[in-house]
């Protein structure tokens, strides 16, 4: 062991004398632990609900469309035959399954004297992946559960749609309907707040909705990746034929939204780590008015000030790396362990999940630890800069008085 590492390891235990120093200093050491454990337990708490919600929208939105660039215009032959050639040359790209035609657009099923204000999509083979529909071999109508609820459906009865773009008939303008059976009714799991659409076949909705937004649904292969998949349609794909829309880019908004949350609960709860640092420079300030004496005899013994000086900056280290590596892997394994038994419950009709989820992850945990480090380790420069300049004769000759 090294000259400085064993005078530091001598500080650090101090004697019975110096009781108050040792007490001094383990709080210092407990307060750098419960503050990197805090932070470890905050991140690792959004990080499992970012986790989960990551996971529900990656089941139930697209993985990969493409947006049709003559779509929403009313050319609908155009459109027709544009999607007929994409969806050709996509279905032969690597990692893709299938392709369809969608169409969006917004219109109202109307039932007697109610009426309800719906979002459409038609499908031209069957319903998409990420719509939870038990039938998939229906070809009629299909009503999400809140919809026939509100406008009391059942399997087999009939219910008029209509759509907002008007048809010319000898009598005027008159809105376009269809009566079509209820073929199917399905529910999501997701938030009751969120607007489901109607399904309908592709040919039904393209004669009502001409107008629609129409986009090609990109079904993908399970060992696929999205990003590479939609990073290679993006290269051969002509922007003026049509765009590519990845699930990510879709909730581009809400990702945003999620890095910026993480961000700031992590500045929020570093404050803890700070004020700590804060005691840990009083703690060093402590140990070197009471080693005065001490530090001037080994300075005036021959010690150089840059020896001196890392003496203070090892004592620091022992007492900011033991705390910050005692509180990271406290915090890793409390997550850990609220996550595995489910310690903190939620009600499930307000959340998307029972419990409060923990997601422990290595460059979360590594992320504290070295802001930690950083942290205390500016203030142990400090005190090391000032017991590096200390006076050996200032010094002794204080101890004597």
């Amino acid at each position: 062991m090294g000259f400085v590492w064993h005078v530091a390891l001598r500080y650090f235990r101090s004697t019975r004398a110096d009781a108050h120093i040792r007490v001094l200093s383990s709080l210092t050491a407990g307060g750098l632990a419960v503050g990197t454990a805090a932070l470890v337990l905050a991140l690792a708490a959004l990080s499992g609900f970012q986790n989960h919600l990551l996971a529900d929208l990656s089941r139930h939105t697209p993985a990969l469309q493409l947006e049709l660039a003559g779509s929403g215009a009313g050319g609908a032959g155009d459109a027709t035959e544009e999607a007929v050639a994409l969806v050709a040359w996509a279905a032969a790209t690597h990692g893709v399954s299938a392709v369809q035609e969608l169409l969006y657009a917004r219109g109202w099923l109307a039932v007697g004297a109610s009426v309800e204000q719906v979002e459409v999509l038609g499908f031209e083979k069957a319903p998409p992946v990420w719509i939870p529909v038990e039938n998939r071999a229906a070809r009629g109508l299909i009503v999400p559960m809140a919809v026939a609820q509100k406008l009391g459906l059942a399997v087999g009865e009939t219910v008029r749609v209509f759509s907002p773009r008007p048809g010319l008939t000898p009598l005027g303008p008159r809105p376009r309907t269809r009566t079509l059976p209820v073929a199917g009714i399905y529910r999501s799991d997701r938030a009751d707040y969120e607007e489901l659409p109607v399904l309908l076949p592709l040919e039904e909705a393209a004669t009502l909705f001409a107008g629609g937004d129409r986009r090609l649904d990109v079904t993908l292969e399970p060992e696929a990746e999205p990003e590479q998949v939609a990073g290679f349609l993006r290269e051969t794909v002509d922007p003026a034929d049509a765009t590519v829309i990845g699930w990510r880019e879709a909730n581009r908004a809400l990702l945003f939204v999620l890095r910026l949350e993480k961000s700031l609960v992590f500045s929020a709860v570093v404050l803890i780590v700070a004020v700590a640092a804060f005691a840990l420079l009083a703690s060093l300030s402590l140990v070197l008015s009471s080693k005065r004496s001490e530090v001037g005899a080994l300075a005036a013994m021959g010690a150089p000030p840059a020896r001196l000086q890392r003496i203070f900056l090892a004592l620091g280290a022992l007492l900011s790396v033991g705390g910050a590596g005692l509180g990271g892997a406290l915090g890793a394994g409390v997550a850990a362990f609220l996550d595995r038994f489910r310690v903190i419950s939620l009600p499930p009709d307000v959340y998307i999940v029972e419990y409060v989820p923990f997601l422990v992850r290595g460059s979360d945990v590594l992320i504290v630890v070295a802001s930690t480090v950083v942290f205390t380790g500016a203030a142990s420069l400090l005190s090391a800069r000032k017991a590096s300049r200390l006076d050996p004769v200032e010094a002794m000759r204080s101890a004597r008085t």
